[in-house]
C-alpha cells in the first residue's frame, strides 16, 4: 500500500517499491534486521506491479459496485484493488482470503462504516461470477455513460485508450489486439550470460537445459528468457545471484538483448560511444561480445555512475565516462560508431513498467516534445559521424512517429546518410516485449 501511495505520487514502480521495501530500516539496524524474506519481496512486487498493469479495469469494476469510488481515502482505494487483483489474478490466493484480509485492514484504519462498504464492494464484486473474465463484460455501461467496444477492450486489458488508438491507426486493429494483450501480461525475466567469464558455455547450456524443463526460451547467442514463476533458483550448484556477484550473469530484457543483435552492432569494427546509456545495459553486452565501447554518457548521473562498477564487477574494460547531453556534446566529431537508445515513451515496455500507463492517463506524456528531442538527438549525432561509420537509433516503443517517422526525417535533413537495415519486435510474439532499431550509415 505504501508502494501504491508512492506512485500516486509520480513515483516510478520500481522507485515506490525501493522505498518501500528499502527506505524504512530503523537508525542502526542492519538489512538482515528489518529486509523482508526474498519470498515476501517478490510477492509485494507482484502485488504492485499487478495492481498497476490492471488499474484501469480494477477501477471500472469499482465503479460497478460503488456510486462514487473517487470519494473514498487513496488508501482505502489501494486496499479494495490488491483484494480486487487477488480475485481476479491470484489463483492461489482464496477468494474468501482475499475478502477478508481487505475488510480487516480497512477496519483497522478507518473503522466499521467503511469496512462494511469493502467488504459489500468486493463481495459485490465475487457475484458477478466468471463475467468478470470475459472482454464483452467491460464494454457494458457504467452508469449513464456511454462505452464501445473499444472502450471495453482498454478497460480489460487496463490500457489508456489514448494508447490503444495510436496503435489501431499505425498498426490496424488486429496488431493493436495482440499488442493490448502482451502489455497486460506478467513480462519475462531475460537473463545474459557474460561470454568473456571462464564458466560461459557451461552456464549458458545448463540455463538452456533449464528453460527447456520449466518454461523458457533462449535469446540470441548469450540470453535466457524464463516465464513468470519459472526462474531458477540456481544453476551448476550456485544461485544465480552468487553467479551476477561473479561476474557471469546480468539481468537484462530479452528484447534489449535482442535487438543489438538483430541489428549486427556487436560486429561493428572500430571505437564505440553509447551516447545515452542510462545505467550502461546495452555498453557491458557490447563490450562482453569484444566490441570498443570508448565512451559512454548520459545526462544523469544518477544512473550513469553505475556503470564503472558495473563493468568491473562483470571484469570488462571501462569506458570513459562523462555526463553530458547528447543532443548538445562536447565535441566536433566523433570518428567512430554512436549508438543512440534515445529517451522515448515506453509503449513497448508496459509490462515492465505499467507505472507509464498512469502518465497517460491522468497528465498524458507529451509525444510532440518527446518526437522533438528525439529529433535533437538525432540530427546532433548524425552531424558527428564520419564517412563509413554507422548510427543506430533504439527505443523501447511502438509509436511510427517515435521510430519510422524519426528515422525519415534524419534522413530527408541529412541526405549523406542512408538507412541499412530496420528492425522491431514481431507485433504476434506472445511475451517480447516491443522494441525498434535501425542503423544509418554516412556515405
Amino acid at each position: 500500500m505504501h508502494a501504491l501511495l508512492l506512485t500516486d505520487a509520480g513515483l516510478s514502480a520500481q522507485e515506490a517499491l525501493s522505498a518501500a521495501l528499502d527506505g524504512d530500516r530503523r537508525p542502526g539496524s542492519s538489512e538482515r534486521e528489518t529486509a523482508l524474506p526474498p519470498q515476501e519481496r517478490h510477492l509485494c512486487s507482484e502485488l504492485v506491479y499487478g495492481v498497476l498493469r490492471a488499474e484501469i479495469r480494477i477501477a471500472y469494476l469499482l465503479s460497478r459496485v460503488l456510486p462514487r469510488p473517487d470519494r473514498l481515502p487513496s488508501l482505502l482505494l489501494h486496499i479494495l484493488e490488491l483484494a480486487v487483483y487477488a480475485l481476479l489474478f491470484q489463483e492461489r490466493v482464496p477468494d474468501h482470503a482475499a475478502v477478508h484480509g481487505a475488510v480487516e485492514q480497512a477496519q483497522r484504519l478507518f473503522g466499521p462504516s467503511l469496512a462494511r462498504v469493502a467488504n459489500g464492494a468486493l463481495r459485490s464484486i465475487q457475484r458477478f461470477g466468471a463475467a468478470v473474465g470475459r472482454p464483452e463484460f467491460y464494454g457494458e455501461s457504467a452508469g449513464s455513460a456511454a462505452c464501445d467496444a473499444w472502450d471495453g477492450l482498454c478497460r480489460y486489458y487496463g490500457l489508456p485508450r489514448r494508447i490503444a488508438d495510436i496503435w489501431l491507426a499505425a498498426y490496424g486493429e488486429e496488431n493493436a489486439r495482440l499488442l493490448m494483450r502482451r502489455s497486460s501480461l506478467r513480462p519475462w525475466t531475460g537473463l545474459r550470460i557474460n561470454a568473456r567469464h571462464a564458466f560461459a558455455s557451461d552456464l549458458r547450456a545448463a540455463l538452456l537445459a533449464l528453460a527447456e524443463k520449466e518454461c523458457g526460451q533462449a535469446v540470441g547467442l548469450w540470453g535466457v528468457a524464463f516465464a513468470p514463476g519459472a526462474l531458477p533458483a540456481e544453476a551448476l550448484g550456485r544461485s544465480l545471484e552468487q553467479w551476477r556477484r561473479s561476474g557471469a550473469l546480468s539481468f537484462q530484457s530479452a528484447a534489449s538483448q535482442l535487438a543489438l543483435e538483430e541489428l549486427g552492432l556487436s560486429r561493428w569494427q572500430g571505437k564505440i560511444w553509447d551516447a545515452c546509456a542510462g545505467f550502461g545495459g546495452k555498453s557491458a553486452v557490447l563490450l562482453e561480445r569484444g566490441a570498443d565501447v570508448a565512451l559512454s554518457t548520459d545526462r544523469s548521473w544518477s544512473r550513469l555512475r553505475h556503470l564503472p562498477s558495473m563493468c568491473r564487477q562483470l571484469r570488462l574494460p571501462v569506458p570513459a565516462v562523462c555526463l553530458t547531453d547528447a543532443a548538445r556534446p562536447p565535441l566536433s566529431g566523433w570518428n567512430g560508431h554512436i549508438l543512440l537508445d534515445a529517451p522515448c515513451s515506453g509503449l513497448g515496455v508496459l509490462a515492465r513498467r505499467p507505472d507509464i500507463r498512469k502518465r497517460f492517463g491522468s497528465a498524458p506524456a507529451d509525444l510532440a516534445q518527446l518526437a522533438h528531442l528525439q529529433r535533437g538527438l538525432l540530427n546532433s549525432l548524425g552531424g558527428l559521424l564520419q564517412p563509413g561509420r554507422e548510427l543506430a537509433y533504439i527505443t523501447c516503443t511502438l509509436n511510427p512517429a517515435e521510430n519510422e517517422q524519426a528515422v525519415a526525417r534524419l534522413l530527408r535533413a541529412r541526405p549523406e546518410l542512408t538507412l541499412l537495415r530496420q528492425w522491431q519486435t514481431p507485433h504476434a510474439h506472445p511475451w517480447l516485449e516491443g522494441m525498434y532499431g535501425a542503423v544509418l550509415r554516412r556515405v
